[in-house]
Formats: structure tokens, sequence, C-alpha cells
């Protein structure tokens, strides 16, 4: 009995000593689990790029959720980040930032005791040391290069256009500094001007990239909306038509367009009228032209620039007439002014990486293929057309280039796009490099999708570039020197979205390399195989 006195008190001391320190372990692997959780909290909510800030209601959400876990702590947990350097892994394209949590909780004793705890009653726990690692891909630039001919339309398309939101989504939310666009290609790529039409509704154009030889070195841009006729060889002549039909395209459609115009509206808007006319002086009695837009004449003067009375405009038609309906004829063979005979390769290939060598002309809001007012008639059908949407004032576009952009909403306007016209697939990717000259991110991406082979003459055209010119590599190595990019990596991808292995051995061999060249035939094998193509570029949140 009396020892058993003497030894109950050191009996209950070594219990309560040992209640105590298995507190302390408990309440020791417990903070270090609610530190891995902490820095994983605070990666999540904070970016790469905040380079080591967070705000105040961050570090207030963190203590309380720690607060939470031990609701006995005798004051407010302490706190507190450190952030380190963002870093670069050029093989990943990512960039990362590690956190370093460092966690304070003050608890009472379970059993208090002077001689137990050296008159302390509470004890202090802090987290083991962690790191915690957050790593998000660096912002890349995507360019969609997709084939808009006549056989894309219908369930086609509409898998197209899930999959273009499913991957800009993806893009986006992998880094919202990267950037995408869309180059919609038939023969030519459709566009549309800055400035409206004549009655406020959008401006048609269809826009190509080459250097024509001399034979073929007309100003596009001013014949692609200009009557002409090879049994008209007098200046007079030729500027009498020109304008007897720009007369009558204002009369039947920019008049005609709501609300519509009376002759007289139309003659005080749009119209001049001469003192004399006929086919001798070279003029109709009322010479209409779009007079909003002004630029420079030859002696220096300021003239509206569609006036075709200009010194520069009586000079371009006196000096390109007969070429300028040799176009027109070789086109409506060729469907396309981009033809083999036209293009000088190595002068395009030089000039493309800039907008020197763009060449953008108008496509009147008019029937189809009226060559009358569409000069190049079976180019960028995908435009639109007059008997398509209404008139000039409520018009819209078939489908457009976008340039790359992180802006989802204009991103969206893909999903009203519809295809129609003929199929040039290197017109797209040669028209798609300016385009990516402008990204600043550090990867570059090109994504050519297409349903088929290219229509006849353009399939020349093609081979011409991918086979003898080595088109890709020129692209690839062209942007990584220009400085001005900061590019350090280019990829060219294509995608059939038909069984055509024909058609992925030919890009995978002249264009692509082994590995970006590939098949899918419905919308989720498009997605995954084109998420599978950017995963090492877009990456993804990895703690």
């Amino acid at each position: 009995m009396i020892s058993f006195a003497v030894l109950l008190p050191i009996l209950m001391i070594l219990v309560a000593l040992g209640i105590n320190s298995v507190k302390m372990f408990i309440a020791k692997a417990k903070l270090s689990d609610v530190s891995a959780e902490v820095g994983l909290i605070v990666s999540a909510s904070s970016s790469v790029t905040d380079k080591g800030q967070y705000p105040p209601e961050m570090k207030n959400l963190v203590t309380h959720y720690v607060q939470n876990f031990f609701p006995e702590a005798s004051k407010t947990p302490e706190v507190t980040f450190k952030f380190s350097e963002v870093s670069t892994e050029t093989t990943t394209n990512a960039e990362y930032m590690t956190y370093h949590p460092s966690i304070k909780v003050e608890l009472p004793f379970p059993f208090y005791h002077a001689t137990l705890s050296e008159g302390a009653k509470n004890f202090t726990i802090s987290a083991t040391p962690l790191t915690v690692k957050k790593q998000v891909s660096r912002p890349v630039d995507v360019l969609f290069i997709v084939d808009f001919s006549t056989s894309q339309k219908g369930t086609k398309m509409r898998i197209l256009k899930e999959v273009f939101r499913d991957l800009t989504n993806f893009i986006l939310s992998s880094n919202p500094e990267s950037k995408v666009g869309i180059v919609p290609f038939s023969s030519g790529v459709a566009v549309k001007y800055p400035e409206t039409n004549q009655r406020g509704g959008p401006k048609a154009g269809c826009s190509v990239l080459f250097v024509p030889k001399k034979e073929w070195a007309i100003d596009y841009a001013f014949w692609g909306d200009k009557y002409v006729n090879k049994k008209y060889t007098k200046l007079s002549d030729q500027s009498y038509y020109i304008d007897d039909y720009r007369r009558k395209y204002y009369l039947d459609r920019v008049a005609k367009s709501r609300p519509a115009l009376t002759a007289d509206a139309l003659n005080g808007q749009w119209c001049r009228k001469n003192d004399v006319w006929g086919t001798n002086v070279g003029q109709t009695q009322y010479s209409c032209f779009d007079h909003r837009f002004k630029t420079l004449d030859l002696d220096g003067s300021v003239v509206a620039k569609d006036d075709i009375y200009t010194q520069r405009a009586q000079q371009i038609i006196e000096q390109q007439y007969a070429m300028a309906f040799k176009v027109r004829e070789r086109q409506r063979t060729t469907k396309t002014i981009e033809h083999d005979d036209a293009i000088d390769y190595e002068a395009t290939l030089n000039q493309m990486f800039s907008e020197e060598a763009i060449i953008t002309f108008p496509m009147l809001w008019t029937d189809r293929e009226n060559y009358s007012y569409r000069v190049y008639n079976l180019m960028c059908h995908n435009t639109g057309w007059w008997g398509q949407f209404g008139d000039l004032s409520s018009a819209r576009l078939y489908s457009w280039l976008i340039e790359l952009t992180n802006n989802a909403n204009e991103l969206h306007q893909f999903q009203n796009m519809e295809p129609q016209g003929w199929t040039a697939t290197s017109s797209g990717l040669v028209r798609s490099v300016p385009v990516m000259m402008k990204g600043t991110n550090p990867r570059k991406i090109f994504v050519v999708m297409s349903d088929g082979d290219d229509s006849t003459y353009p399939a020349k055209v093609t081979d011409r570039y991918l086979k003898q010119y080595n088109l890709c590599e020129k692209i690839r190595s062209g942007i990584i020197e220009r400085s001005q990019t900061h590019t350090e990596r280019v990829d060219i991808y294509y995608v059939s979205t038909t069984n055509s292995d024909k058609r992925v051995n030919y890009w995978k061999d002249y264009c692509t390399g082994e590995g970006n060249a590939a098949k899918a035939v419905n919308r989720q094998a498009i997605v995954t195989l084109i998420k599978g193509f950017l995963s090492d570029e877009i990456g993804s949140f990895s703690q």
C-alpha cells in the first residue's frame, strides 16, 4: 500500500505526460496535412504571374481554414508564405513557382501541471518544412487554318464548330495569355474590311498572299470590282463601261438596300453628275463611287480613293486593263488568281513574314458568280453574296479571318460561320503566316484542318510549295529567325477530318514531319487528337 501510494502520483504524471505527448504528436501530424492543403489552396487561388503577391482576404481565408482544424487553439494561428522567383522549364513550355507555407499553432496541454511543462499551459507546433510547386503553361499562339470549302457543309461544319469551341476553351483556360486565331480558306481567305459598305453593313473581301510574276502583276485591289471586257481597247471605252457598271451596281444594290433610296437621294449621296457624258468622253451622266475614303493623287492633291477619274486611276486603267482581263479569264479556269503560272515562289517565301505581299480585293454584295461586279468571281465564295443574307445594310459574311486574340466572345463568332467554295490549302497556310507574325508568345502552333484534297489547280500550287520549296520548314525557321516574335518553337500540324491515309502521309512527308499529321473523323477523335498535339505546349496545372 505504501509503495502504491508512492508510485500512484508518478504513474499519474507519466500517464499525463504520455497523453500530452500524444496530443502533441497528433497535432503535429494534423498540422502537416493542413499545411499541405493550405499550400494547395494558395497555389490554386493565385497565378504564377502574380509574382508572389496574394490579397489579404486569402490570408484570412487560410487562417480560418487552419483554425477550423484546431478550434481549441489558444490564439489565432500564424500563417505566412514565402514565394520563390518565377522560373521557366523550356522543355515543357512551363513557368513555375514554389510556395513554402509556414504555420504556427498554440494549443493547450490536456493536463497541466507546472512540473510537466515547466510552467507552460500551452505548447506551440510548427508545420514540417514543405514546398508546393505550381506549374502553368506559358502562353502560346495557335492558328487554326480551316478548310471552308463547300464539302464542309452540314454535319462536318457542325462538328468543326463543336471542336473549335472545346479547343478554344481548353487553350484559354490553360493560360489566359494564350491567343487563338482562325484562317478560314477556300480559294483565298475571306476577310472583313475595317470599314462598312455604303449602307452600313459589313464590307467583304478576299485575301491571298503571293508575289505575282511580272506578267500577272496588276493592282488586284483596284481591279477586284471593275468591269473588264476584251472588246474595249480605247481608254475612253474602258473608263465608260467601268463607270456604267458601277452606276448599275449603285442603282441595283446600293439604292435598293433597306431603307431604299430614291434615284435623287442616291445621286445626291453617292454619285457625281457630269457635265458631259458618253463613250466618246469616257463617262456616264452620273459617276458613282464611295467618296468616304481619301488618298493622294499623282499630283499630290487629295482625291476619293474609289474615284476612277483621278490621275492615278486613269493611269492604272490605261496600263493594266488588258492584263486585268487576262487575270480574270485565267481564274475562271483555275478558280483562283494564285495559280502556278502567276506565283513568284521565291519572292513570296521571302515576303510572307510581313503584310507587304498580301493582296486583298473587295467582294461586292452581288450574285455569287457575277463577274461583271466580282471580277474574280470564283474566289472566296465563303464571303457570302447578295442572294443569301438580304441587302447591303443587313448582309453578313459566311466566314472571315479572326486575328490572334484571347477574347472568347470574338472567337465564339466562329459558331456563326458557314463554308462555301473551292479548296486551296496552301493559300490558307501562306496567308496565315503574317497573322502568326503578330503573336509574341514563345510557342507558335499552326493547325491545318481539311476534309480532302485541293481543287485541281490549287493542288499544283500546294505541291510546288511543299515539295519544291519546302514551305513548312521555311515558315518554321523564318518565324524563329525574326526576333520580334520572341519565338522559341514553331509546330505545324495537319488533321484530316476524313479517312484519307494518302492525304495524311502527304502532309507528314512534305510538311509536318512524323507524328504531326493524322486523321480524325468525329468530334471526340478530333478534339483528343489536337489536344494530344498541343499537350506539350499547352500543359496544365500541377502541384
